[in-house]
């Protein structure tokens, strides 16, 4: 390409020299131990979650025989795991970004999810107004993730047919 072809204010690239491709690879495999070992606690913290699922529905469910209290208590302590589960699968993946995105966007939907569920089970003390005031602005922030979501979701299928289909010369 000549000085005359390039585009004004375009950037130009310029290779890497040899200690500059070493200290990348250095750092991306610094990157990836870190990604691993995040990804082993979040494992271990699923773990304790689980636990929690079992010590939290024990007492409502054999010594009281509260099917309701141990029904809710396990439904909020399986949200944890699952939302633990989520940021274990989407630290560790290594796909595009609109992949991770959408698994983030998961894991905030479940959260508000779990936390409307707290809210309509009267977890903490409030008045009727605040409970309701929490349920319309947690519901907009379920809604507005959604919609994210498919948004994202939507982008990802248009451009992968367009990516992956070849183009028809045979007209």
């Amino acid at each position: 390409m000549q000085e005359t072809d390039r585009i004004p204010d375009e950037p130009v690239l310029v290779r890497p020299s040899r200690v500059e491709r070493r200290v990348n690879n250095v750092l991306e495999r610094t990157a990836s131990v870190l990604t691993s070992v995040v990804g082993v606690f979040l494992v271990l913290f699923v773990g304790v979650a689980l636990f929690g699922v079992i010590e939290q529905i024990w007492e409502p469910l054999v010594r009281q025989h509260d099917f309701t209290r141990a029904a809710l208590r396990g439904v909020d302590a399986a949200f944890v795991a699952i939302i633990l589960l989520e940021l274990v699968h989407t630290t560790v993946s290594q796909g595009p970004l609109t992949r991770q995105l959408q698994h983030f966007l998961v894991i905030g939907v479940t959260a508000g999810v779990r936390r409307g569920l707290d809210i309509a089970a009267g977890v903490r003390e409030a008045t009727p107004r605040e409970i309701i005031i929490d349920l319309v602005l947690n519901s907009v922030a379920v809604l507005v993730l959604v919609l994210a979501w498919v948004l994202v979701r939507h982008r990802l299928h248009t451009e992968r047919p367009s990516a992956a289909a070849p183009s028809d010369h045979s007209r």
